[in-house]
């Protein structure tokens, strides 16, 4: 079993504009004879989903998605450019479809405006294909700073879930079955657990 989850932890990537994750001791064992951490995250920190409703007010909220549509078979497709482009899905691939790229290299405490990031066309030739989930290796499917969230839009209006934040690194391209499962929050989105096998 792959873990492709990033790590909680303090000082990890965030992207601009996003509150930091913080985690601090709240009781200790000196003080209070056990150990509980008390943590401040968002929705979408680390390792995430983003539901329909992230972007669209009468979207689906992350309560309303059913667990069975983060498992299933997956295909990790490796791209080199800097944006996904059509071309680069494969002509067959699983209903689940996760971006391996030059990101997984970035995670770092500073955030890489830089990184790759996929195109309209691709998110539109996802959505024609069926997809039912798509991932990539950094915080955003959207190249950074574009004017309007096309791309995150193109593919929540088809009820397709975005996950951001993987960690790739380590995989090799090819099919797997993929697990996910998302803390059980009910708005627009939620920090998960990702596993191949």
């Amino acid at each position: 079993m792959i873990d492709i989850s990033l790590p909680l932890q303090n000082r990890m990537i965030t992207y601009p504009g996003d509150a930091h994750y913080e985690e601090y001791p709240y009781k200790t064992h000196e003080k209070d004879h056990v150990h509980i951490t008390r943590v401040l995250m968002e929705t979408h920190s680390g390792t995430h989903f983003d539901a329909p409703f992230h972007m669209l007010p009468d979207g689906k909220k992350a309560s309303e998605i059913p667990l069975d549509q983060f498992q299933g078979r997956a295909s990790v497709v490796y791209c080199s450019g800097a944006e996904i482009r059509e071309e680069d899905i494969p002509s067959r691939h699983e209903s689940i479809v996760l971006f391996k790229t030059k990101n997984s290299e970035k995670y770092s405490e500073h955030f890489d405006t830089g990184f790759t990031y996929i195109g309209l066309g691709a998110a539109k030739k996802l959505v024609a294909d069926g997809c039912k989930l798509v991932g990539i290796d950094y915080m955003s499917v959207e190249k950074f700073n574009s004017p309007e969230p096309v791309v995150h839009k193109t593919l929540l209006r088809a009820d397709v879930i975005i996950m951001e934040g993987l960690y790739l690194k380590d995989v090799q391209p090819g099919e797997y079955n993929f697990m996910c499962l998302p803390l059980r929050m009910s708005e627009d989105g939620a920090p998960c657990r990702a596993v191949l096998y």
